[in-house]
């Protein structure tokens, strides 16, 4: 009797335990779902399917929702990159798209309190920056950070040398040796979309040539011959 009364007040227990859990893991859950739509659109869009300039209210409420109940930076992270397309998609020229450039601002710099590791939010928060005219060591300062916390992460490179060419009389000398470490990794994974990019004006030759003439010769010859 006692052992049937003591398996019972486990199972008891065990009972109350699993639904404390549940109880505690419902809301994580229930948010997870209600911010599929987000990561769908995101994803789509980087596959060639751009969100629509009509989608984007929706998709931010969505994630503005969902970090209400659980603050979490891939919420944030994706609320940033809703706003910084969106910004695009009402022309970052315009009063509007400035403004939401400047809340994806914001939301990055949100994102890197939950996640300070993060390259790409780093990259992308030196991105907008620039776009809004920010100052020269707010700029190189967020770069140099996603230089260091991502420095050969592929889908990087080349858009992080894309900026570090344009600001790079901004960096102190010391510094200089990041920019020339992307422009190496540029070359070794990919030689034919930087001599695209150089031809076309993309990147400046005669910048990213004058970084390496000195320190790296034979990669400035190699870069000439092929232009």
């Amino acid at each position: 009797m006692k052992l049937q009364s003591r398996r019972t007040g486990l199972l008891l227990l065990a009972a109350c335990l699993a639904s404390v859990v549940l109880i505690l893991a419902y809301p994580r859950f229930t948010t997870h779902l209600s911010y599929v739509p987000v990561d769908a659109a995101l994803r789509r869009h980087w596959e060639d399917y751009p969100i629509r300039q009509s989608q984007f209210p929706a998709l931010i409420e969505i994630a503005q929702k969902a970090i209400q109940t659980l603050d979490l930076a891939h919420y944030r992270q994706g609320l940033a990159w809703l706003y910084y397309l969106q910004a695009y998609s009402l022309k970052i020229e315009t009063p509007e798209g400035i403004s939401s450039l400047s809340q994806s601002q914001k939301a990055f710099e949100a994102t890197l309190k939950k996640a300070p590791a993060s390259s790409v939010s780093w990259l992308r928060l030196a991105w907008i920056h620039a776009m809004l005219k920010h100052d020269s060591s707010v700029i190189v300062n967020s770069l140099k950070i996603s230089f260091y916390t991502g420095r050969a992460e592929r889908y990087l490179i080349l858009n992080r040398l894309d900026l570090a060419l344009q600001y790079a009389d901004y960096f102190e000398a010391e510094d200089l040796p990041l920019v020339r470490d992307q422009i190496q990794l540029a070359w070794r994974f990919f030689q034919a979309d930087m001599l695209k990019f150089i031809q076309s004006g993309t990147f400046d030759k005669y910048t990213l040539l004058a970084l390496i003439t000195n320190t790296h010769p034979e990669l400035a010859t190699e870069i000439q011959d092929k232009l």
